[in-house]
């Protein structure tokens, strides 16, 4: 099994490093750069032992990038990543090898994508260890984007927590805020957001997302996204968002509710109700996210929504530079403990050129 993770590993690296000289050799154009700290705590104490530091850096030449995103708390590395991506119109790939707790191997995540004429098609191979055993998974995406609707499809094999990546009571990876439309999503070629997606055994058929969105101009659009499993129809999921734009002040308003309805025959279940109020006003962005639940069964029914988590996000952006906070409190917050609190500041530099 060692000689099997340390093939895997060996594999992974020489991938990361195709993928990035493939887009070296072939572009060879001016360089941009990100750098991104940000610090977390929540709200046990002592705090500062609780404190978490993450440090992302990208470098990016035309369509080819390499990226690290090391996360450590004062004893320990709780994750090491190294992604690269390079695109050749219509083709594009990533590959992203996770080591975690100090440095073991974790999971491998390997993209294939192919677009053309608002038509999408994505293949994402996942290696995971689950030790003693190393776990194969499997997403496949077929997309096709109009003017006035989208519709895609997200098929798991031996992968659960697929709409979990889709659905808006997830908030966006806090260095990439706002980027986040909380409807469709496709298997993107390069992405800092933590996948909620986890790998599971055996290798068979494990969940089916269908996804529509509409589209009223800039005005207005809805969605509906269902969840299918092995068992049948699992969850329905609508959301509305309504849009406000001003350009001459350079204001933008967006307003999104959002629902999950969970089938457990013979009878259906509101569970969750999330609500988003996103603003953009020149060089500054906001963002508030509500969450409602009442779990399905198993879990306890009150027949009443509780309250899980009220996050807000702030960003502050200025030529080259932003800094952002993220405060998230409530029971569902990361790491349970009610209350975590982020803040960071992004580098981006551009040198060279043809």
């Amino acid at each position: 099994m060692n000689q099997i993770r340390r093939s895997v590993v060996i594999s992974s690296l020489c991938a990361l490093a195709l993928i990035a000289s493939v887009g070296e050799i072939t572009f060879g154009q001016s360089v941009l750069g990100r750098f991104i700290s940000e610090l977390s705590f929540n709200n046990v104490p002592p705090y500062f032992l609780n404190a978490e530091f993450r440090i992302l850096s990208r470098i990016s030449v035309a369509e080819a990038a390499f990226a690290t995103d090391t996360k450590f708390d004062i004893s320990l590395l709780r994750w090491q990543k190294f992604i690269a991506s390079v695109g050749i119109n219509p083709l594009s790939a990533r590959n992203r090898l996770t080591f975690i707790n100090g440095f073991t191997f974790h999971r491998n995540e390997l993209v294939a994508a192919l677009s053309f004429g608002g038509v999408s098609l994505g293949v994402e191979l996942i290696l995971e260890n689950q030790s003693p055993s190393l776990e194969v998974g499997l997403v496949v995406e077929a997309a096709a984007k109009t003017t006035w609707f989208t519709i895609a499809s997200y098929t798991g094999f031996g992968v659960i927590r697929v709409v979990e990546d889709l659905d808006l009571d997830q908030l966006p990876i806090v260095n990439e805020p706002f980027g986040f439309e909380p409807r469709i999503a496709k298997l993107d070629t390069f992405s800092e957001r933590e996948p909620d997606r986890a790998v599971t055994a055996p290798f068979v058929f494990t969940e089916e997302i269908v996804a529509v969105e509409f589209y009223a101009f800039d005005i207005a659009s809805f969605s509906v996204m269902t969840l299918f499993t092995p068992g049948g129809l699992k969850k329905l999921i609508p959301a509305l968002a309504v849009k406000v734009n001003v350009p001459a002040a350079d204001l933008r308003l967006r307003f999104t509710v959002s629902s999950t309805f969970e089938f457990v025959p013979p009878n259906v279940f509101l569970t969750f109700l999330p609500i988003e109020l996103y603003l953009r006003w020149s060089f500054f962005q906001w963002r508030s996210l509500t969450l409602l639940a009442d779990p399905a069964p198993p879990g306890p029914i009150n027949g009443a929504f509780s309250f899980r988590k009220q996050a807000f996000q702030s960003l502050f952006e200025l030529a080259f530079f932003r800094a952002f906070t993220e405060i998230c409190f409530g029971p569902d917050c990361p790491g349970g403990s009610g209350l975590e609190w982020r803040f960071g500041v992004e580098l981006r530099f551009l040198f060279g050129g043809p």
